[in-house]
């Protein structure tokens, strides 16, 4: 049962994809569930579990479950098998490795998360680096990973767990031997994505207290950009370059307009959405689609003052970075600087 008394809610907040009579399997989606929405009609969210046979075993094989199996053994903690599909998944779970070897059968009971690799030499950099990765750090990973995804209005992508993994162990390792960073875009970031900001405070906090540390607040800022890196799928060095972009961008607007933008507004956070999609079209060097030019000259004209601004934040942009920004950004950029100015 999905919440308690939901059913008030007549289907609101739920995505049913199966009907009564339907035949299922072990992995079948039965429905999604938005548990912020039916949160904010003042509903309790818990989910109860009502277990008919408790004979697990004979469940499963009424069901057809096939059973992963193990394909590679990294170490005690982590194994490889593979879909359905033949794909390779990576399988995490404390001890889920020890003793085994390949064609076992893996323990459900002791898995705690499961994702893909995209190819061999991701395999490889993956083995490498947590086979390095006490388990602890691995587990509070996986954690701080489902608490990012919980609270993050945006989509955040799976692919996050792997370099926050290796970024969280090498921060306490550096820690523990008295080496701190400092971020030039600190104050930046805060401003930029506050939402991603609160959420890496957050977690820098849980850091401390999980592993009994006191990292600098600076590590919040990192932890941003691996989220922002995350919903903008990039990798961390791009997205260093994103922030930097929009950063310019925002500058060149209160400048332009002498305004001081507030970044807690819902305009603002639309506007720095455009702008990382903007940053990330730069960075990877792609067009917009090829839009009706006539409509485009009209909304030029429309904005005038606006295209203007957009101009100074292109020419500065290329200067920096080096690549071509088209008449078509240009445009595009001066109507969500209207909307932001409204």
């Amino acid at each position: 049962h999905l919440g308690v008394d939901t059913v008030e809610l007549q289907g609101e907040g739920f995505e049913c994809f199966v009907k009564a009579g339907d035949q299922i399997d072990y992995d079948t989606l039965l429905i999604d569930y938005d548990y912020k929405k039916v949160a904010e009609k003042g509903y309790d969210t818990d989910i109860i579990f009502m277990i008919l046979n408790n004979d697990t075993k004979e469940l499963k094989k009424s069901l057809g479950y096939k059973y992963r199996k193990i394909e590679q053994i990294i170490n005690n903690n982590v194994v490889i098998t593979k879909n359905k599909k033949g794909k390779e998944t990576v399988v995490i779970g404390k001890g889920i490795g020890f003793n085994g070897k390949k064609g076992d059968h893996i323990d459900d009971n002791k898995i705690i998360k499961t994702f893909m690799l995209n190819d061999e030499k991701e395999k490889n950099s993956f083995s490498l680096m947590i086979d390095e990765i006490p388990y602890d750090i691995i587990e509070f990973g996986i954690e701080i990973c489902d608490f990012i995804t919980s609270r993050c209005s945006k989509k955040v992508s799976k692919r996050i767990l792997l370099p926050l993994v290796d970024h969280l162990s090498t921060t306490i390792e550096r820690y523990r031997t008295g080496i701190s960073l400092k971020s030039e875009l600190l104050w930046d970031i805060k401003y930029l994505y506050q939402e991603e900001y609160e959420i890496a405070v957050e977690v820098w906090k849980m850091m401390n207290e999980k592993f009994n540390i006191k990292v600098d607040i600076n590590e919040a800022c990192y932890i941003t950009l691996h989220i922002v890196n995350s919903e903008m799928d990039l990798d961390i060095k791009d997205a260093y370059k994103a922030t930097a972009i929009i950063d310019t961008s925002v500058k060149i607007i209160e400048k332009h307009f002498k305004i001081s933008l507030k970044n807690e507004s819902l305009d603002f956070q639309r506007f720095i959405t455009h702008l990382q999609f903007f940053a990330k079209r730069m960075i990877q060097n792609t067009l917009l689609s090829n839009d009706d030019m006539k409509m485009l000259l009209f909304m030029k004209e429309e904005y005038t003052e606006e295209y203007e601004c957009a101009m100074v934040i292109k020419n500065k942009i290329q200067e920096k970075m080096k690549v071509d920004i088209d008449e078509r950004e240009c445009v595009y950029l001066a109507i969500h600087i209207s909307r932001l100015l409204k």
